[in-house]
């Protein structure tokens, strides 16, 4: 075994000490290469060179020879222990003195190490027994070693290290290492802390790290790291931690590339508390934004929301409106009860706007008891004269302050972008001005920007209002169109919706589906029109008339309506009225703005059996695309292409090829809006299976139905 390196490495670049005095494999090793010098002056130099001590001793641990630093820490002449027994060396009669219990055992023949300290100074020491050439142990060999510089120093960084962790643990700081080459990782025992864990209770990695990350997260911090080691510059992240004992908390990652002459490169990083911060932020935040009285948006963030719905509205082609609401006589409140009991009805009366509008919606407090109220992306103005008369209902009850109830109203200005404005001041300025207008002609109500524009939305209200309570007094009926095949007899009836309103009499579907359509009216009407129109064609049958299919219009609220097929299924066991004599007719535009809502919906009314027709057909701007994703079972061409034939040659073409189509993937076709003998002739002659309009019967109630279908058949 080579004997140069010996020395080097134990004093050279790498003598460090951790959490120990010499460690037992420096020692071990040490001794080894003493007990393999057999020159006695090669020896005496070595550990004279050292701070070190050689001795030999009997089995009566009498010295037999000495050199080197005494263990007392006084350098003491050669072989001055010589005769004298290691009792008198350590200056001990106690056989459990680490040293003498160490020769002890040496004696029995094992090699032991041991620590002891004289006054100031620190040693370590080791025993191995001596033999005689027939192995048997004649006595021992001992070494020791002064360690107290490194022991002291040692110490001096156990105290930095508890200080620093002392620091960390103060400021909720946790650190790590990880060396590239080897990807061995260190972590701090704050670190630990704030992933919930005991200190050293894991292997540290990063990937345990990473573990605690929310998992919005990981990937950004993984970046970092990646971005620290490849281009060896600092990173600063904030991301959530969640502690293994559940709690979520802000920390901010600081990292960067370490590569010092003579150590690995590495990475070293820091995990800092900062939810505290975070918190405080987010309340700066929400102070900057919000009304501290009622919690709601305030005039700063009330200019951002108004923005981004000009901006959405300018970019959609819809439109929106703003709100201004004042509540009427509040001032007495304040008045008569005091400040704090008005500020206690502002605080009760937030929830209640809040409530009136939707989830999109925006309300804020502008000031005093003046309220704002964004409606982006609304369909039309009635939408917003709904949204203002709910607000103005949502007074009608008192709000209960330090136990008196107390009664309010609300007076409301609105204005429509673009009509009334095109800027958020413009809107708000508008808005101000009409709800002066409201005031003026009396509290407890809502007046638009625009005089057309009121009157318009006061004429929508004021239908929306007649048709709920049409639909509750059931004004509305059913009127019957019969539909006819090539050789003009009777095979299906549409059916169609009148309103038969008491002041007006009897009310088209143009003039009111719409409404039904934007309040959502026409679900529950729907329902009913599927029930009645089963009903009376069971009439028809117990009546003994000839079989008729029924076809029936589905809008498109009602192709949404979960209940759809359910309500129609009830109404079919009801009436016992076979499915397939049942067709439902919906338009592409029914479908086009959800197309896999669709095809679930259609496919549920397909398993109960009844047939779909696609009305309306070549009006849209894909209607072959839905002929691959809906299974129908008729085409109905629309009036449009039949309105100008026979003279109109490009309609006639297009009858033709929807013709060609319909018959080419298995599907009847209908013609609708037949109004001449001339048309029914063309539209017989170039293949559609069934005709509807005018030319043949106009419709009708069911009990004109009833008369003319039979003789009709006959």
């Amino acid at each position: 075994m080579s004997k140069g390196p010996f020395l080097p490495r134990l004093y050279g670049r790498n003598r460090h000490w951790y959490g120990s005095l010499v460690g037992p494999c420096l020692l071990e090793g040490l001794l080894l290469h003493v007990n393999e010098i057999t020159d006695d002056g090669l020896l005496a130099l070595m550990v004279d060179a050292m701070p070190a001590s050689l001795w030999t001793a009997d089995r009566e641990l009498v010295l037999d020879s000495s050199a080197g630093v005494g263990l007392s820490g006084l350098r003491s002449p050669q072989n001055a222990y010589v005769g004298r027994s290691l009792y008198d060396m350590f200056r001990t009669t106690d056989r459990s003195h680490p040293a003498i219990a160490a020769h002890l055992r040496a004696l029995e023949g094992e090699s032991v190490s041991f620590a002891l300290q004289h006054g100031e100074r620190y040693f370590r020491g080791f025993a191995h027994p001596r033999r005689d050439p027939r192995g048997q142990v004649v006595g021992v060999r001992g070494f020791g070693l002064d360690v107290t510089a490194e022991q002291l120093a040692w110490h001096s960084l156990r105290r930095i290290e508890e200080t620093l962790a002392l620091a960390q643990s103060a400021a909720r700081l946790g650190s790590w290492t990880c060396e590239v080459d080897s990807g061995w990782v260190t972590w701090s025992a704050e670190l630990y802390a704030l992933c919930g864990l005991a200190a050293h209770s894991e292997e540290p990695a990063m990937e345990l790290l990473l573990r605690f990350i929310h998992p919005d997260d990981c990937l950004a911090l993984e970046a970092a790291l990646e971005f620290a080691r490849e281009e060896q510059k600092p990173f600063v992240l904030d991301t959530r931690l969640t502690s293994a004992d559940g709690v979520e908390r802000w920390v901010q990652h600081r990292g960067r590339y370490v590569s010092d002459e003579g150590h690995s490169a590495r990475l070293i990083g820091t995990v800092l508390d900062i939810t505290l911060r975070k918190r405080a932020e987010a309340q700066t935040e929400y102070q900057a934004h919000y009304d501290e009285l009622t919690g709601l948006p305030n005039r700063k963030l009330l200019a951002d929301r108004l923005q981004r719905a000009i901006l959405h509205a300018q970019h959609s082609g819809h439109q929106m409106a703003v709100l201004y609401v004042d509540l009427d006589r509040f001032k007495a409140i304040n008045d008569t009860l005091g400040h704090e009991a008005g500020d206690q009805f502002l605080r009760s009366v937030a929830p209640r706007l809040c409530a009136a509008v939707r989830e999109t919606d925006t309300v804020a407090r502008s000031g005093g008891d003046e309220f704002i109220v964004v409606l982006p992306g609304i369909a039309s103005i009635g939408e917003a004269g709904r949204t203002a008369e709910r607000i103005v209902e949502s007074f009608a009850n008192p709000v209960t302050v330090a136990g008196r109830e107390l009664y309010s109203s609300a007076s409301i200005g609105i204005s429509v972008y673009p009509d009334d404005g095109t800027t958020p001041e413009e809107l708000v300025r508008a808005a101000d001005a009409a709800l002066y207008r409201a005031k003026q002609g009396g509290y407890n109500s809502f007046r638009f920007y625009a005089a057309a524009t009121h009157a318009r939305a006061v004429d929508r209200l004021e239908l929306e209002h007649a048709l709920r309570g049409a639909y509750e007094r059931e004004e509305f009926v059913l009127y019957y169109q019969p539909i006819v095949d090539r050789f003009e007899r009777p095979v299906a009836v549409e059916a169609l919706l009148r309103w038969q309103r008491p002041d007006i009499g009897l009310i088209g579907p143009d003039r009111f589906i719409p409404q039904c359509e934007e309040t959502g009216l026409i679900v529950p009407l729907g329902r009913w029109v599927i029930r009645r129109a089963l009903e009376q064609l069971a009439q028809w049958d117990a009546a003994g008339l000839p079989p008729l299919r029924i076809a029936l219009n589905i809008s498109a609220r009602q192709v949404l309506d979960p209940q759809l097929s359910d309500s129609l299924s009830e109404a079919i066991a009801a009436t016992s009225i076979a499915p397939n004599r049942i067709e439902l007719e919906m338009t592409e535009s029914v479908v086009m703005g959800d197309v896999p809502g669709a095809r679930r919906v259609i496919g549920e009314l397909r398993k109960l059996g009844v047939r779909i027709a696609l009305d309306d057909f070549g009006t849209g701007y894909s209607a072959l695309s839905y002929l691959k994703h809906f299974t129908v079972d008729s085409l109905k061409i629309d009036r449009a292409f039949v309105l100008d034939l026979p003279a109109d040659r490009g309609d006639a073409a297009i009858v033709s090829a929807v013709v060609a189509l319909g018959h080419a993937m298995g599907l009847s076709v209908v013609a609708e809006g037949v109004e001449t003998a001339e048309q029914a002739a063309l539209v017989r002659r170039l293949g559609c299976d069934e005709l509807q309009g005018f030319h043949f019967a106009r419709p009708m109630p069911f009990e004109g139905l009833r008369r003319v279908v039979p003789r009709w058949s006959a």
